[in-house]
């Protein structure tokens, strides 16, 4: 084993191997690599249905892992407690996760650094849900953009990097921290039998995404613009289910769909505009 600190990964919305900065940066760093999802009070409050959702998702990111001989620990409890109980057991000098937007998480994972440097601990946060960081994107008078089309205009010319493939390593430990059963958690309990009736209608994981991804920018993408709004066909990504739950990335999206404006396939820049959208 490396002789350096074992690093985690928090995962969250971000359930992917695929285009994972954080999972990317913690494999780089060269010691034992331990993944982690927790289910705690944002996961807890999640309806019927998005719970159930998560809870296919996270199946499968566990699958994906163990076909990379890693392996995805799941926790139970308080988000900042679980990563101090997992640092301790495991004695990891770092903690990587995405960057979040929403006003708890905000104040939860900036708590987390907060603790996590104050025991020596380093805290790394990365992109992966957005194209753009929101402070990166401005108007000339400086504050964010509240019409649409302006925005557009400031990015639709910026570089955004290519998507980066997945570790061809994923450095495991000599032992693994106790994880929970995905089963114990019953997360999708409350479905009942909707279950059933959804299930065949779900497109679940990341290799799911990409082959929906493929579909889309080959069949699809021309008629987009028009086809879009007409409900009797089929003329929409349906890409929105996996962004959800970082199944497939924005930029691996944004890179497909620039692909298939330069073949001048027609409805690939509405569908970017779509992108820069939903920013």
């Amino acid at each position: 084993m490396s002789d350096q600190r074992p690093v985690i990964v928090w995962l969250r919305r971000d359930l992917r191997l695929s285009d994972n900065p954080a999972l990317r940066a913690a494999c780089a760093a060269g010691g034992p690599v331990i993944p982690v999802f927790i289910h705690d009070d944002s996961v807890a409050s999640l309806g019927a249905a998005p719970k159930w959702r998560l809870g296919l998702s996270v199946a499968s990111l566990a699958r994906d892992l163990e076909a990379r001989c890693s392996r995805l620990i799941l926790r139970h409890g308080d988000a900042a407690e679980v990563i101090a109980a997992l640092v301790a057991e495991t004695g990891a000098g770092a903690v990587h996760w995405s960057r979040l937007y929403d006003p708890d998480s905000i104040a939860r994972d900036g708590a987390i650094e907060a603790m996590l440097k104050a025991r020596g601990v380093e805290a790394h946060i990365h992109n992966s849900h957005l194209l753009f960081e929101p402070w990166t994107v401005e108007t000339g008078t400086g504050g964010f953009y509240k019409v649409y089309s302006p925005m557009w205009r400031a990015v639709k010319d910026r570089e955004v990097p290519e998507p980066a493939p997945g570790p061809a390593r994923i450095p495991a430990p000599e032992a693994w921290a106790a994880s929970d059963a995905l089963a114990d958690w019953r997360m999708g309990a409350a479905m009942d039998r909707g279950a059933e009736v959804c299930l065949p209608h779900q497109c679940v994981g990341e290799q799911a995404a990409q082959r929906r991804l493929g579909v889309f920018v080959a069949e699809t993408i021309g008629p987009y613009k028009d086809a879009r709004n007409n409900p009797a066909v089929s003329g929409t990504s349906n890409l929105s289910e996996n962004l959800t739950y970082g199944e497939i990335s924005p930029r691996q999206c944004w890179h497909a769909g620039l692909r298939a404006q330069h073949e001048g396939k027609r409805g690939a820049e509405h569908w970017l505009k779509e992108l820069v959208w939903r920013e």
